[in-house]
This record gives structure tokens, sequence and C-alpha cells, in this order.
């Protein structure tokens, strides 16, 4: 089965004994994710319309999630973008979430891959998966790299001509007592380096990486992400290229060292997606893993990323309220932001009334704006379209931001902020 975003699953009109209420999926954060979901009329929060109550019925529908999934023994459900987003250069979109930084905890919510369950053929999503993977574990990377590299003792045997550590007393009688060389004596010994098992993986990795990028087209996000891994590569420098496939599958998580947990997990999900061979990169093969993508948190992250580049520590990011976390939130000036995954509001006359609760709930909280405001503080809906501006945010003051007041919400106002396109 192949799909967009919001459409009915076809041939399903009642739940089904499997899935019931949807296949939902896991969040460290306990958030509402679901790859399909069983909806009684198929409208979705801030994308109703005068047609919804008619066009559509019960059944399963996609949300806001793209990915690859088994909806059944054999039966595979991809979905791909909606209608208004359909062309989305993906690399472009993750490069500018690498320039802004990941933070892993909210990285773990925007996607999921399951190596585990069988490939799924789905070439239309080949363009999304490699460079999503790729720029998260570069920016993983770059973050060990920037704290320095792991260290710890390793053992080594080497022929040497003084003793060093311990002598080999059985290396040392084969390799020099009986071919008569006095001068050398086998000696093991540890060495504290960075040349360890996890460091020889994550290299073995950026290698494949360095490969990866070949099959990439060029552009300013292309070559944004080879000067990033030529960094890291440069750091790597001390650390041996030879590593065992064993080592490669076997390699321990480490608990007292987050980042490495992490470029370590997505350093064996970048290896076993080609089999461990190098070759493997270069194939046509159109298969993918099982795996899913929140569009809505990915485009939020995205925005993140414009804005950090546009106004820095001005914007704050899900602060804490008492009546939820706003995407972005500014005290100088005061201003209320929420980047919402909906085209349709171009279109639209007015801004749905949830939304307009939502953020006016922000607007008036307390914990999130101390001192007490005479009037509105004025709430920016945020909402994507396709190609234009590459970062409307650039060179405006906020309040350039605020055009054209909606005329159903005193204080409201909307800006399309583009996606990048093929």
């Amino acid at each position: 089965m192949r799909h967009q975003e919001h459409q009915r699953l076809d041939g399903i009109s009642s739940p089904h004994e499997k899935w019931k209420e949807g296949m939902r999926l896991p969040s460290k954060q306990e958030k509402d994710h679901w790859f399909f979901r069983w909806q009684w009329n198929g409208v979705f929060p801030g994308e109703e319309d005068a047609k919804a109550e008619t066009d559509k019925g019960p059944g399963y529908y996609t949300s806001y999630v793209i990915g690859a999934q088994w909806f059944d023994d054999g039966v595979p459900l991809v979905v791909t973008p909606k209608e208004g987003c359909a062309r989305i250069d993906f690399l472009r979109l993750f490069s500018r979430c690498l320039q802004v930084g990941f933070e892993m905890e909210a990285v773990s919510e925007i996607y999921g891959i399951d190596m585990e369950q069988p490939r799924i053929k789905a070439p239309e999503l080949k363009s999304v998966l490699s460079p999503l993977i790729v720029v998260h574990f570069l920016s993983v990377v770059r973050a060990i790299v920037q704290g320095g590299l792991k260290k710890d003792y390793i053992q080594r045997e080497e022929n040497l001509k003084k003793v060093k550590g311990h002598i080999s007393v059985l290396r040392h009688e084969r390799t020099n007592v009986l071919r008569k060389r006095p001068d050398k004596v086998f000696c093991r010994y540890q060495e504290y380096s960075v040349d360890i098992p996890e460091n020889r993986l994550l290299k073995s990795a950026l290698i494949f990486v360095r490969q990866l990028l070949f099959t990439f087209p060029h552009s300013d996000s292309r070559a944004m992400l080879e000067h990033t891994l030529h960094q890291c590569l440069v750091a790597f420098a001390h650390v041996s290229e030879v590593v065992e496939v064993r080592e490669l599958k076997c390699a321990k998580h480490q608990k007292l060292f987050h980042s490495y947990s992490e470029a370590i997990r997505l350093a064996q999900i970048i290896l076993r997606c080609y089999d461990y061979s190098l070759t493997n990169i270069q194939s046509s093969e159109e298969d993918c893993p099982v795996f899913w993508l929140d569009m809505s948190l990915l485009y939020e992250h995205y925005v993140l990323g414009l804005l950090r580049e546009a106004y820095g520590d001005q914007i704050l990011y899900q602060a804490k309220g008492n009546t939820g976390y706003p995407d972005f939130i500014c005290h100088n000036p005061q201003l209320v932001m929420d980047a919402k995954y909906i085209p349709s509001l171009k279109q639209k006359k007015k801004i749905d009334s949830y939304i307009i609760r939502q953020l006016a709930g922000y607007a008036r909280d307390s914990r999130l704006f101390q001192e007490r405001c005479t009037e509105h503080i004025p709430c920016l809906v945020i909402y994507p379209e396709e190609g234009g501006e590459e970062n409307p945010f650039q060179g405006k003051a906020l309040c350039e931001l605020l055009d054209d007041e909606e005329e159903s919400a005193w204080g409201f106002y909307r800006l399309a902020v583009p996606l990048p396109t093929i």
C-alpha cells in the first residue's frame, strides 16, 4: 500500500484485529505519535473545512508521519509527503537542522529505524532516509570531536629493541630466539590511546559516509556536510581503519558517554544498511529498512534553525509554561510563535479555533511571561509552502513579521516559511 499523509487506507472499513486503534510509534517523552490511526471522519486538527465531514468516512488514516512499515504479513505500507510538500529537498532540510545543532533527545522523537524487521521496497523514500542518518550521525560525531575523543588503555604487541611492558615469552622465542635475533625482544604492553574499538567503529562509519556523500547531488548542503566530515576525519587521524566485522556488530554502548552511545548506534545502522561493504553503497538497491519520520517535528526544528540563524538566543524553544510548551517565544519584543505543518493554512480564510485557543493560552501564561502586559501579546502561526525565500526571518526585526492581522482574532498573524524544494 502506498499513500500520502492524511489519506485513508484503501479497503479497510472496520478496525483491524492487530492494530485496533492504530499503529502508535515509540516516544520517550510520551508524545502522541501515530503512523496511522482509526478516525471516524478523517478530520485532522487545524485542517478542518466544509468538505471534510462529507468527503471522508470512518477508517484508518495516515498522520503527519512518513516512512515505511509492515501493515500485515507481506503487506507493506509506504507513506510519502502530502500534497503541497511533495518536492521537498530533504538534504537541505536536514542540513539546516545540523547547522543549529540537534538535541539528541529531540532527534529520537523525530524519527526511528527498526533494522530487525525485513526491508521494504520503497524507491520514493530513498532520498529521505540516507540524508537523515548522515546528518544526524555527523552532528553527533561533531559534538564528540569538539569535546575530544575518548581515550583508553589498549593492549599492544610489538617486536622492539628494548623491553617495554612485559616480555611475551612464547612470541619472543618463536620470533627472535629461533631466528637468532638477539637485538630484538617481543613485548606486550598497554598504551593510553584514542585508537580504541569505539573510535575505530566511528571512523569506519565516517568512511562509509564519505562514500555516501558521493551519491548525493552537488549542492551547498553537500559541500557543508563534506566540510563537517573532513573536520571529523582529521580528528580521527590517529585512529586506525582496521576493524573486524565482529567488533562492528558487538560494540558496547557507553552509559557514561551518552554522545558515544548515540554515535555507536548510528554507526551500526549505517554499516548494517549496506551490509558492512562499501561496494553496496553504489548499488541501485531500492529497499529501505522499516522507519518513520515525523514531518511536523522536523518542520518545527527546521524553523528553529532559521530563527536561530536570524535572531540567535533571543528565541526560546519549548519553554516550560503553565499551559504547555510553546514552540518558540521571545521576551523582547514579546511574541509567541508556533510552527504548524499545515500547508492549507495559506488558502484558509481564518486560522482554526483550536490553534487560536492554544496560542492565546501561551500568550497569557504567567510562567512564560512573568511581567503583566497591558496589550495583547501577538501570536504568529508559521506554516509551510514549497519554494520561495530560503530564510524569511533574515534581516528583519521580529515586529516586521506581523503584517496582516487576522480578522477573526486580535493579535494573531500568520507567516509562510518555505520548505527547500528540489
